[in-house]
């Protein structure tokens, strides 16, 4: 699966206060990892606090390749992230389409779609969260999709991969020395930009926890 690269460096308007700390922010990083095997679970988003739980067996599967849970993330408040959405039959592919907008693509400041509290332009329905995040980004419920650099799409046995990357563009403003927990999902269409407790993710739901490194 082969789409032109949507490059977003453009201005639409006066950047947010929100979104001022993050226009030093450095390209992601490309990453690849290998899927992990085993059985899903969906929640609806947990920062909230309003959190149910429900089994069924989602047509994406979620991955977070880096970090993993436990690990020393970076140095000197510097790290990355990066997802895999898996697509586990049709119907996944359907969600993860082009259509849908996922697609490669760049989403770097100055552009109006970069920054905290708003979605991935080219992962639309990506919602990434993480506890240490401060107030002046939106805090713990912001949706930190929108500040993922890179995303990229591929195929692998007829089935459409989706890999998102974000490494953090000022150090330590999540924190050092920091234990953070990260929680992500998809949802279907424009993910919010404030998770509320109460989406409906049509992915696994990951929270998993480590630190940042110091």
């Amino acid at each position: 699966m082969e789409e032109s690269v949507h490059y977003k460096d453009h201005i639409t308007g006066p950047s947010s206060a929100m979104r001022r700390p993050w226009v030093r922010a450095a390209a992601g990083l490309a990453a690849a990892g290998a899927l992990l095997a085993g059985g899903a679970t969906a929640a609806v988003a947990a920062p909230a606090g309003h959190t149910q739980y429900h089994r069924h067996s989602p047509a994406i599967k979620l991955v977070v390749t880096n970090p993993r849970p436990g690990d020393i993330a970076g140095a000197g408040g510097d790290f990355t992230v990066d997802l895999i959405a898996q697509a586990q039959n049709a119907r996944g592919n359907n969600l993860l389409s082009a259509s849908n907008g996922y697609r490669p693509g760049l989403n770097l400041p100055p552009a109006a779609t970069f920054g905290p509290g708003q979605p991935d332009p080219d992962a639309p329905g990506l919602v990434v969260t993480l506890s240490t995040t401060p107030q002046a980004a939106g805090g713990p419920n912001a949706n930190l999709a929108g500040v993922f650099q890179l995303n990229s799409v591929s195929s692998h046995n007829g089935l459409t991969r989706v890999i998102n990357d974000w490494e953090v563009g000022v150090p330590g403003f999540f924190g050092t020395n920091t234990r953070a927990t990260l929680t992500a999902f998809l949802v279907r269409g424009t993910a919010p930009g404030m998770v509320t407790g109460h989406e409906r993710p049509i992915s696994n739901v990951i929270h998993e926890t480590f630190t940042i490194g110091g």
